[in-house]
């Protein structure tokens, strides 16, 4: 990551993902779908040469962060998510019931 340019969490509609930048370098994504209004969050992706840097986690902390700030609920599909929501139980609330 360079420390000149910010991170930035993306929203692409287009692509039902949300993508994490840095500058003009892709760093990942995570993919859904939509159940009306819940997300269900399919799988998280990351470059390759960014592995193993707690950019996944960095990146599902944003994801989660959204949702809590735009008042959604998700469906965690993404084994990566499901494990992340296990470490940090703060987040379960987005959960939506089943």
């Amino acid at each position: 990551m360079s420390g000149e340019k910010s991170l930035v969490l993306v929203h692409n509609t287009d692509r039902d993902r949300f993508e994490l930048w840095d500058g003009e370098t892709f760093m990942g994504l995570v993919g859904y779908e939509k159940d009306g209004e819940v997300y269900i969050l399919l799988h998280t992706v990351i470059e390759e040469h960014f592995g193993q840097q707690g950019i996944a986690r960095l990146l599902v902390s944003m994801v989660l962060t959204r949702m809590r700030l735009d008042g959604r609920k998700i469906r965690p599909v993404c084994s990566y998510v499901r494990r992340f929501l296990i470490r940090f139980p703060e987040y379960q609330l987005l959960v939506a019931p089943r």
